[in-house]
């Protein structure tokens, strides 16, 4: 009997697991974390790895496989999905991989080869480095031919990570250092950046029998640090020449290559000059390939799997004469446990509520549920708001309201900051001719200052007064408190008897009462040698995990000698030690979320009093890291 393991999480795992099941095949789901299983409901079974690691381990999920007789392995996206190691070790160990052939990834999965392969197959690429560099004086060089700016590349990046662009030479020392720390394999390229460009990917689908097709293109211009947010199929705004060029040169590389799967090949495109560039190919299915089964009404997923059984692209009734698209337009909007008021900041917790959005059109690709937990160990992206439209202003109406109905509470999401890039009319108008892959973060700050308004004036939004008390957990409507109201509180030795260790609190004033997740206020205390009235604010610690620590908050209004991480994630390098003099801009230390690595620089000068992380410490948003003291003594 068929049995296939899902090698992912999420919503993919879930959207694998449902196509094999139309198929017959059973299924089981893996798992790393017991508050991490909602993918695994509909699966025939489950079993748990050991850690989250082993979703990048290939031996380990070999093994994974063989303890519960599965007979192939589908690795999803992103993990191991372009793992040349993984498609081998299948083949040895008589399992089947539903993806292209090694032999494909091998030759297109890493940046550099991929390259070299577009050239073969007569594709444009942008010029750049042919190996790899490992150091800035390698980058100097290159700049110095082909002139500022330039993008360092990881040759195995993905998701944004690993991608820095690089305006003039001073800042080619830490940009390379960050794109090799985010690249697995540690390696980097350099191209010339193409700037004003349109992201356009062709959707491409293969067997073993060289039949290759593709599914029209997607327009992934709307992008914020080189993630993208928002997918359209078809781009409404390419010419038809133009259109005709890019499925021709998608099509002709995958045939070079003899393709045998479901891909996409990935272009940078200038409309106006109708020039256009290769990019990458992505050997796998990806997160936006919803909106090209939408207009096709091809399941892609379920293509994928048969193909790798063997099956004949003709004989499924797939011949390029055959997929039409309707005249219909699909947009994707990725919503993800993220904070855009708050520099993007991962959200991490318990969701307390979820509310999708129904109707003609729309599709939700998610596996959260009420009383799932978002964890920083993985991809942040929660839900897929797929809508379908008889045209492109059609279309984004229905996402609109899709998006306005939308309803998670428990954790921040990007749902604000995609409306507000919605209701621009000057951005999203005009068939999205406007749309180039910087359009958004040169527009960050207006969207960001709308998206703050919509959060702020839920009126704005067609959501709550009932849903809201409904949501609400019984703590919260079961404590009340005003002005006025006092209690004591016991701070003591356990091992002490000293009476003087009960205080009085009295409230002075509420500035936020959302108590337990948040309550902040001026208090009266009864200790002696504090200076009345104090501050106090109270933030619930999020679900990430029984092994995280308590740590200290950073004090707000000490923001330039407690030094806190700006988002959820790990430690990657502490790079001073106590008793270390800083300066303004001299860094700190390094947080990875999401496989990606900010860099935490002091904005004043002092000394290092007190460190509070160590490398791979797993620390909240806020928390803080590194105190300074303003002179030279230890406080």
């Amino acid at each position: 009997m068929n049995k296939i393991l899902v090698a992912n999480r999420g919503e993919i795992a879930i959207r694998i697991i449902t196509a094999a099941s139309e198929l017959g095949i059973q299924t089981i789901a893996v798992y790393s974390d017991e508050q991490d299983k909602s993918h695994c409901i509909g699966a025939s079974e489950t079993i748990k790895l050991k850690n989250a690691s082993d979703f990048l381990n290939p031996q380990s999920i070999i093994h994974a496989a063989q303890s519960v007789n599965a007979t192939a392995i589908h690795p999803g996206y992103g993990f191991l999905s372009e793992s040349t190691e993984l498609a081998e070790k299948c083949k040895l160990e008589n399992i089947l991989f539903i993806g292209p052939s090694a032999s494909c990834i091998s030759a297109v999965g890493d940046k550099v080869s991929a390259r070299q392969v577009a050239k073969k197959a007569g594709v444009p690429v942008i010029p750049g480095t042919e190996d790899s560099v490992f150091t800035p004086d390698q980058v100097y060089a290159f700049a110095n031919k082909f002139g500022y700016p330039i993008m360092l590349k990881a040759r195995d990046g993905g998701g944004g990570r690993g991608i820095r662009m690089v305006h003039e030479a001073t800042d080619v020392p830490d940009s390379l250092t960050r794109c090799l720390n985010e690249s697995p394999s540690n390696q980097v390229f350099i191209e010339k950046a193409i700037t004003n460009a349109k992201h356009i990917e062709v959707q491409i689908l293969g067997d073993s029998h060289g039949n290759i097709i593709h599914l029209f293109e997607r327009d992934c211009s709307a992008q914020r640090r080189y993630q993208k947010i928002l997918e359209v199929a078809p781009c409404p705004s390419l010419s038809s020449y133009l259109r005709a060029s890019i499925h021709e040169a998608a099509v002709n590389l995958a045939r070079h290559i003899q393709y045998n799967s479901a891909g996409t090949v990935e272009f940078l495109v200038i409309p106006e000059s109708s020039e256009f560039y290769f990019l990458e190919v992505n050997p796998r299915i990806q997160v936006e390939h919803t909106i090209s089964e939408q207009i096709t009404h091809v399941d892609i997923v379920q293509t994928q799997i048969r193909v790798a059984y063997g099956e004949n692209l003709i004989d499924l009734g797939l011949t390029q004469k055959n997929i039409i698209s309707n005249r219909l337009v699909s947009i994707q909007a990725r919503v993800v446990a993220e904070n855009p008021l708050n520099n993007n900041m991962l959200s991490v917790g318990r969701i307390n509520e979820v509310k999708l959005p129904q109707g003609h059109g729309i599709r939700v690709d998610t596996w959260i549920q009420p009383g799932c937990v978002v964890l920083p160990t993985f991809d942040s992206l929660i839900a897929k708001i797929i809508v379908t439209g008889q045209s492109y202003d059609d279309a984004l109406s229905k996402l609109k309201r899709a998006l306005e109905s939308t309803i998670i509470q428990g954790i921040e999401t990007n749902i604000h900051l995609l409306l507000a890039v919605l209701y621009d009319s000057s951005f999203m108008g005009e068939q999205l001719s406007h749309v180039r892959i910087n359009s958004i973060e040169k527009n960050m700050n207006a969207f960001i200052k709308v998206a703050a308004t919509l959060r702020n004036t839920p009126g704005k939004l067609k959501e709550r007064t009932v849903n809201k008390k409904i949501s609400a957990p019984e703590a919260t409507t079961a404590i009340q408190f005003k002005p006025g109201d006092a209690f004591n509180v016991e701070l003591s030795d356990p091992s002490s008897t000293d009476v003087d260790a009960v205080h009085s609190f009295q409230i002075d004033s509420i500035s936020t009462n959302n108590f337990p997740d948040q309550f902040v206020a001026h208090i009266q205390t009864s200790i002696p040698t504090i200076k009345n009235p104090l501050a106090i604010a109270i933030t619930r610690k999020s679900a990430i995990g029984s092994s995280s620590k308590l740590r200290r908050k950073a004090n707000p209004r000490a923001a330039a000698t407690e030094i806190g991480s700006p988002v959820t994630g790990m430690i990657v390098e502490i790079n001073v030690k106590e008793g270390d003099r800083v300066e303004p801009g001299q860094q700190l230390f390094v947080i990875s979320a999401m496989k990606m690595e900010t860099v935490v620089q002091s904005s004043t000068d002092g000394v290092v009093r007190l460190i509070y992380a160590s490398a791979n410490d797993l620390i909240e948003g806020g928390d803080i890291v590194v105190e300074l003291s303003r002179n030279d003594s230890k406080l």
